[in-house]
């Protein structure tokens, strides 16, 4: 019966990412000097949708311990589709967190 659970768990958690299994995960917390921070950063890569939403599922969240830190993953179904999706979210992240660091008072 649990393996019947975890195969229901698994086949929502699918549909919810695109139908397709994604075996390729990536992982990044991004320190930010304060909440404040961690949500203007989070908005800024929340503008530009996935460009494979079926196969790159992204998800860009606060940290629910230290709410000064931004969780960001990516679930892929190929590798050739995450190394492309890594590169281009971490180059937007790191020129947003300049635009921040220039344009938004320390707290």
């Amino acid at each position: 019966q649990r393996e019947r659970r975890c195969g229901r768990k698994r086949a929502a958690t699918m549909a919810a990412q695109g139908g397709e299994e994604k075996p390729y995960r990536f992982e990044a917390k991004i320190c930010t000097r304060c909440n404040r921070d961690a949500v203007i950063l989070r908005n800024s890569l929340m503008v530009d949708p996935e460009l494979n939403p079926t196969k790159v599922f992204r998800s860009i969240e606060i940290d629910e311990v230290n709410d000064a830190v931004l969780v960001i993953k990516l679930d892929a179904s190929e590798v050739k589709l995450l190394r492309p999706a890594v590169s281009t979210l971490m180059d937007l992240a790191e020129a947003a967190s300049k635009a921040i660091e220039a344009f938004a008072p320390a707290p």
